[in-house]
C-alpha cells in the first residue's frame, strides 16, 4: 500500500453508530473502547452504539477521538502505512496519539481536560455576555472575513476557523452573529450558514483555559513525535514536546488555519490522503482547497 497522509476530524462529526463497525473487527479496537471507557468513567460502547444526539454531544470529544483513533488501528491492521499526520481542532489530538507523541490513556485525560476547561469558558461567556453561536461564511477568505470584523467592530465576534479559500466559520455572540449576516452578503459572501455547535471555541473568549491546560499537558508523559505531524494553528510541522504542548494549549484561543494545513500538503505531498474517523468534511475541504490527491 502506497504512504497514506492522515487526516483527524474535529468536533461536530459524532453521530450514533459510528465506530461500532471497527469495533466488532478489531480486537485491538475493543481494548481500546475499554481502556477510554475506564479513563473517562463510562461505557463507550453504548454511548456510541445506543446514545442520544444529546448525549453524543455532551461527549462529543471523546466520542470522535474514539472514532478517529479507532479508524487509525484498523487501517494499520489492514496495512496502511501513514506517514505524515493532521488534525482539524480536536482532531489535533488523535494526529499527536497516533504519531506517538502521547499514548492513548494520556490522550484521553488529555481530552477529559479539553472538554472541562472549554465547558467552563464557555459557560462563563454565556453567563456574562449571552447566548453564543457560531456561523459559516461562505464565498470570502480568511483576509476578507477578518478586515470586515475589524470594520464592523462587532461585541464578542471573531474569525474561528479557515476552512477553504472560500470557507470561513465566524463565533461569538449570536446577537453579533444575527447582526453581521446582511452585511456579510452585501460585501460578496455567497451564503451565511448559522451552525449548531454553540461553543465560542477558537477564539479569545477561550484564552482563560489556555494556562490550565498548558500546566496540564506540562504533567503529562509525552515523547517526540514519530513521523510528521503538521499543527492546525499555523500549518507547520510540530518537532518536539514542547512544540507539541504549546500548539494544542494555544490552539483552544487561536483560529484553525486549515487552509495553511491543505496548502502545505498541496506542495508537499503527493500520494494518498484517509480522512481517519468518522465523516467526509475533511475529504470535502481537501477538495475545496485544490487538493486533488485521492481521499480514501
Amino acid at each position: 500500500m502506497a504512504p497514506i497522509l492522515a487526516l483527524y476530524p474535529g468536533q461536530g462529526s459524532q453521530k450514533q453508530g459510528m465506530a461500532i463497525d471497527l469495533y466488532h473487527a478489531s480486537h485491538a479496537v475493543r481494548v481500546l473502547f475499554e481502556l477510554a471507557g475506564d479513563i473517562v468513567g463510562r461505557n463507550l460502547y453504548t454511548l456510541l452504539s445506543e446514545g442520544s444526539e444529546e448525549e453524543l454531544t455532551a461527549h462529543a470529544q471523546t466520542a470522535i477521538t474514539l472514532a478517529s483513533r479507532s479508524a487509525n488501528i484498523r487501517l494499520k491492521e489492514l496495512g496502511g502505512e501513514i506517514e505524515e499526520h493532521s488534525g482539524f481542532s480536536l482532531g489535533e489530538l488523535a494526529a499527536y496519539a497516533s504519531a506517538g507523541i502521547f499514548d492513548d490513556a494520556t490522550l484521553f485525560a488529555i481530552v477529559q481536560r479539553r472538554t472541562a476547561l472549554m465547558d467552563e469558558m464557555s459557560r462563563k461567556a454565556r453567563h456574562m455576555l449571552g447566548e453564543l453561536g457560531m456561523a459559516a461564511v461562505i464565498g470570502l477568505d480568511y483576509e476578507a472575513v477578518t478586515q470586515l470584523l475589524e470594520v464592523l467592530n462587532l461585541q464578542g465576534l471573531y474569525a474561528a476557523n479557515d476552512n477553504a479559500p472560500n470557507q470561513v466559520v465566524i463565533s461569538g455572540l449570536s446577537d453579533s452573529i444575527a447582526r453581521a449576516k446582511s452585511i456579510f452578503l452585501e460585501k460578496g459572501a455567497k451564503r451565511f450558514i448559522p451552525l449548531k455547535v454553540s461553543g465560542p471555541f477558537h477564539t479569545p473568549f477561550m484564552e482563560e483555559a489556555t494556562k490550565p491546560f498548558r500546566t496540564f499537558l506540562d504533567s503529562c508523559v509525552m515523547n517526540d513525535p514519530r513521523g510528521l505531524v503538521i499543527s492546525s494553528v499555523d500549518g507547520k510541522p510540530i518537532t518536539n514536546v514542547s512544540e507539541a504542548c504549546e500548539h494544542l494549549s494555544q490552539q483552544l484561543a487561536r483560529p484553525v488555519r486549515w487552509t495553511a494545513v491543505m496548502q502545505r500538503i498541496k506542495t508537499t505531498w503527493d500520494a494518498d490522503i484517509a480522512e481517519v474517523g468518522f465523516g467526509t468534511v475533511l475529504g470535502g475541504l481537501c477538495k475545496n482547497n485544490g487538493i486533488q490527491s485521492s481521499c480514501l
